[in-house]
């Protein structure tokens, strides 16, 4: 076999790939042909893990009284699964019940109380009885308004200004 066809199966065998007859294979190659030198310690490590099986094919047995055991294990825990998934469904259910019950007081207590809530409601009415200090506070109003926006698209402005000279600075530093 040539030596990269085994460094394949190596490299498959530690991914986990190879098969039983795969790994005889690479046995067989470190037993009886000679081993360059970047492969001695894969060499090692095969003669190390099986040294104690020298056939691979050899099954391990199973005692029979273990698969009973296992079996036992297996239905208590199924049976353990049983009970215990009536009970989540029942809560499930329970707070399904409880949920749609108190949507449903909700809705008949908006629905009941909408018309008296719109009755207490208070009357909108002019402020001012005079139309021209109506429109004067209503122009000071919107001075203020634009006072504030001004400002506020000036230090917009500014800080603009900042995050410009910062990017140049990095943009400096990126292209360096």
């Amino acid at each position: 076999m040539k030596i990269f066809e085994i460094e394949k199966l190596i490299a498959d065998f530690y991914e986990g790939k190879t098969s039983v007859d795969q790994e005889k294979e690479i046995m067989h190659f470190f037993e009886t042909q000679e081993v360059p030198p970047h492969l001695l310690a894969e060499k090692e490590l095969f003669l190390e893990m099986y040294s104690s099986c020298k056939d691979i094919d050899n099954e391990i047995e199973v005692p029979a009284h273990l698969e009973k055991k296992l079996n036992l294990l297996i239905d208590t825990w199924e049976e353990k699964e049983k009970i215990k998934k009536p009970r989540l469904e029942r809560r499930i259910i329970n707070w399904q019940l409880i949920s749609g019950i108190a949507a449903s007081v909700c809705l008949i207590l908006s629905i009941g109380l909408y018309p008296y809530l719109e009755q207490q409601k208070p009357v909108l009415t002019d402020t001012y009885s005079n139309p021209q200090d109506a429109y004067e506070e209503a122009q000071k109003a919107l001075l203020l308004v634009s006072n504030n926006l001004n400002k506020g698209v000036s230090q917009l402005e500014s800080a603009q200004e900042d995050m410009n000279k910062v990017n140049e600075i990095i943009n400096k530093q990126i292209s360096q």
